[in-house]
């Protein structure tokens, strides 16, 4: 329950945002539209887990950390995909690669996959029946390994920080 209070908490501040207008009566509002955009979303939260409101605060600066190094990893991947793009010839060797990953949960994974596929060139596909591989479609599969430690040193590892 404690959980569901928190993150009904954080929809109404993310509700007054959208809004435009931080106010009071805009976050009752939030409030009272986020059971509907949490119910369909309680397996993935794990919502009859103990939460700890503490636990929750202190992940905030390593969210914020993801969210720096997803903005720069996408402006980045951005400039590489234009870069490829303005090529005369394009060069590239597309491809399906095995990404081992080490996220377990349900909300780490979702996290990962969900980054890959934000980044320019690249797209998750599928994920292993054992939950421990992601394949991923990228635009330059000539360096698989490298495409490998790329993601699981620069986007899991604050994935794992962030929500694990």
């Amino acid at each position: 329950m404690k959980r569901y209070i928190f993150f009904a908490a954080v929809f109404g501040l993310i509700w007054c945002f959208v809004h435009g207008t931080v106010s009071l009566n805009n976050f009752i509002l939030g409030l009272i539209f986020a059971p509907l955009i949490i119910h369909p979303f309680m397996p993935l939260y794990h919502f009859e887990r103990g939460f700890s409101y503490k636990k929750g605060i202190k992940r905030i600066p390593a969210q914020i950390r993801y969210l720096y190094v997803l903005i720069k990893e996408i402006i980045k991947a951005n400039i590489m995909v234009a870069k490829i793009v303005l090529q005369p010839k394009i060069n590239i060797k597309p491809g399906i690669i095995a990404v081992p990953i080490r996220t377990k949960t349900d909300l780490g994974i979702t996290a990962i996959a969900n980054t890959i596929t934000l980044t320019p060139g690249t797209l998750t596909i599928d994920i292993s029946d054992d939950r421990s591989v992601l394949y991923v479609h990228t635009i330059d599969a000539s360096d698989p390994e490298n495409v490998a430690s790329s993601i699981r040193d620069d986007l899991e590892k604050y994935v794992l920080e962030a929500f694990e």
